[in-house]
């Protein structure tokens, strides 16, 4: 199934972009963070001062550059200053374990880290790197070593004289001359370089074997994307954006660059921000935000906190809302939410690392009469879809299939992985170049239109991130005492979770082991990634081939543990009590605050900040509600976030019901 041609799509990102710095847009605002405006003129300049540091610090085509920064206008200056060097960034997330970040580093192949951070000699060992420390501004500091036994040196401001090789006689005409924005690309004969074959980044996803996979994708496959995106919502590009997305989640190039090439302005929410619903319901309105890039889970918690507040919903200004992630259920509070936005538009997007969106559908008009499941609709320029058998034959319109992708849309393959590269690679039975076996089951409409129905394989969702099962498996399997893991996804209080499902050997008491397991997987993998509860069994069920039947493995029957949910990990002596109303409260808070995170804060540090999320804000309520007989609701563990504001929170709600403890 094949859309518009691609063939006139062709240029690079970076060039999409500083086409505003030296335009008639080099004063509007690029990027929005906090108090910050920056234009793209000076967006520009920022960019040019991390292409000059790379090379002096050696970086040249065809490299990949760590990019280990907090979402910034200083990471978007890196990402392009590293692509307009012919380079390609590889977003390393600063929260991501020390293991998880030197295997990219290793497979990457990585010699040069952009970060802000100077190790401490407490920081554990990692892979030897250059860095490319950037201050506000992007005034760039050098270090021989990414380590933490390493001396930072200040260097002098680098000048654009350092883009301009001596010999070349170039004399340096201004700040917007194009010469300075396009880096000589030359192959190893020295003819030039196609650039939008080039690499612009490497993203790193859960491998099944246990580590993470890179996939690589080029200027031409990005470009043709912004271009669809261009030609289909014109305009769209130049509306206020905000910028919510990890940058190791690969819907963030969506975000930022449809807008920066379209001329838009990008905001920047914080952590602490995007973390809770509510706050980011209020960021929504008060930065008078047009439109959002949100995974399916996120943007089902913004839709509830927004119902579940009435003013929340008045001043808001969305007019298009993108989502990607997993299959898009229209809920009732997003029902709510775009019943309240007027003439406002819902666009599924189905993508993944080793394709950009592949395909979309849009939803507008009443939202009373959309579809209970969005379909993911049909394919964007330049890519083909075929639903096929498992011989690569094309099935027939309504029957269920393995959806495959081919086109402009693909990414190289994987980082130092050729034999998984080969596997879901293939040669293409329908036309020209390869064909990526998604291991998504689809359903093609007598319309045209796709429909996606789940996974053939074992990569599930959380959090709006796709993970594979055998990557947080294999971490289980390191355990001493697990004897067999297997992890699956399944519904809790409304919420798609990981549920690992474990046989545990002698000496594992399932009353702690939760907490225990939790803390062993975070050492190795990234929050999204951790269980949100186990099941402790004493052996799995098997297919009649012999292998563990998962299809068996329902949580129905199921007694789950949470981490630290199980007896109060570190109980407090009856006498420590204080007597009166707001001291048992008080009591109960800390001790469901100690069994939902197992940590012991300070009374007045955000439980956000210590790592609680939505699933986990869920637990805590319950908890409560169960200890104190109050009517607790979930919005009010969101707006009083930390032990004394909830104490002080609950202990009203009582006095308001009249009910003792």
């Amino acid at each position: 199934m094949l859309n518009q041609p691609s063939a006139a799509f062709r240029g690079t990102v970076h060039a999409l972009v500083a086409r505003h710095g030296r335009g008639a847009r080099a004063d509007s605002t690029a990027l929005v963070h906090r108090s910050r405006r920056i234009s793209y003129c000076d967006l520009d300049a920022m960019a040019v001062r991390v292409a000059a540091g790379l090379r002096r610090s050696g970086v040249r085509e065809g490299d990949f550059v760590g990019v280990r920064l907090p979402r910034s206008p200083e990471a978007v200056a890196a990402m392009l200053g590293i692509m307009s060097t012919g380079a390609a960034y590889v977003p390393i997330d600063p929260a991501d374990p020390p293991e998880r970040t030197g295997h990219v580093i290793a497979t990457a192949g990585i010699e040069v880290i952009v970060t802000t951070e100077t190790p401490s000699p407490a920081s554990p060992p990692m892979p030897s790197v250059s860095a490319l420390m950037l201050p506000e501004g992007c005034h760039p500091v050098t270090s021989p070593m990414y380590g933490p036994d390493t001396p930072y040196l200040t260097a002098p401001d680098l000048t654009l004289a350092d883009l301009i090789p001596a010999e070349s006689g170039f004399v340096i005409p201004d700040l917007l001359a194009p010469d300075l924005y396009e880096p000589d690309f030359h192959d190893p004969d020295g003819e030039p370089a196609a650039e939008d074959d080039l690499a612009a980044y490497a993203v790193f996803t859960s491998g099944s074997t246990g580590a993470p996979k890179g996939a690589v994708m080029t200027h031409a496959a990005l470009v043709n994307l912004l271009r669809w995106h261009e030609r289909v919502r014109p305009g769209a590009g130049r509306l206020r954006t905000a910028q919510l997305c990890a940058l190791s989640f690969d819907f963030a190039f969506h975000e930022i660059f449809s807008t920066l090439c379209g001329g838009g302005t990008l905001v920047i929410a914080d952590d602490e921000t995007r973390h809770s619903p509510f706050a980011l319901a209020g960021f929504l309105r008060d930065e008078r935000i047009e439109r959002v890039f949100a995974p399916v889970t996120l943007l089902e918690h913004v839709a509830r906190a927004v119902t579940e507040v009435p003013d929340d919903s008045s001043g808001l200004r969305l007019r298009e809302v993108v989502t990607t992630g997993e299959q898009l259920r229209i809920t009732r509070p997003l029902r709510d939410l775009f019943r309240r936005l007027p003439g406002a538009r819902l666009h599924n997007h189905y993508g993944a690392t080793e394709f950009q969106d592949a395909t979309t559908w849009t939803l507008a008009g009443d939202p009373e009469e959309w579809p209970a499941v969005a379909p993911i609709g049909r394919p964007i320029d330049g890519v083909q879809v075929h639903v096929v058998d498992e011989h690569l034959a094309e099935v027939a319109p309504g029957a269920v299939g393995e959806l495959c992708v081919a086109g402009a849309g693909l990414a190289r393959g994987y980082l130092r992985q050729p034999e998984l590269t080969a596997g879901k690679f293939v040669p293409n039975p329908f036309g020209p170049g390869r064909l990526y076996r998604t291991g998504d089951l689809a359903r093609r409409r007598p319309d045209g239109v796709l429909e996606h129905l789940g996974r053939t394989d074992t990569q599930l969702k959380a959090h709006g991130v796709r993970v594979e099962a055998g990557e947080i498996e294999a971490r289980l399997l390191g355990h001493p005492l697990i004897r067999e893991a297997v992890v699956l996804d399944a519904e809790i209080d409304g919420q798609r979770s990981l549920v690992a499902h474990v046989v545990p050997g002698t000496g594992l008491d399932p009353g702690t082991a939760a907490g225990q397991l939790d803390a062993f997987l975070a050492r190795g993998l990234p929050r999204p990634m951790l269980p949100a509860a186990y099941a402790f069994r004493s052996a799995f069920p098997l297919t009649s081939s012999g292998k563990t039947d998962r299809r068996r493995l329902g949580i129905e029957q199921a007694v789950l543990w949470m981490p630290f949910s199980g007896p109060d990990p570190d109980p407090e002596p009856e006498s420590d009590v204080d007597p009166d109303r707001h001291g048992l409260v008080a009591a109960q808070v800390r001790r469901g605050v100690r069994r939902v995170l197992g940590q012991k804060p300070a009374p007045d540090t955000d439980l956000f900040s210590l790592g609680l999320d939505s699933l986990s804000a869920i637990l805590l309520r319950r908890a409560l509600q169960d200890a104190l007989r109050c009517e607790l609701d979930q919005e009010d563990i969101f707006k009083y976030p930390t032990e004394n504001a909830l104490t002080r929170r609950v202990v009203s709600i009582l006095e308001r019901e009249g009910e003792g403890l």
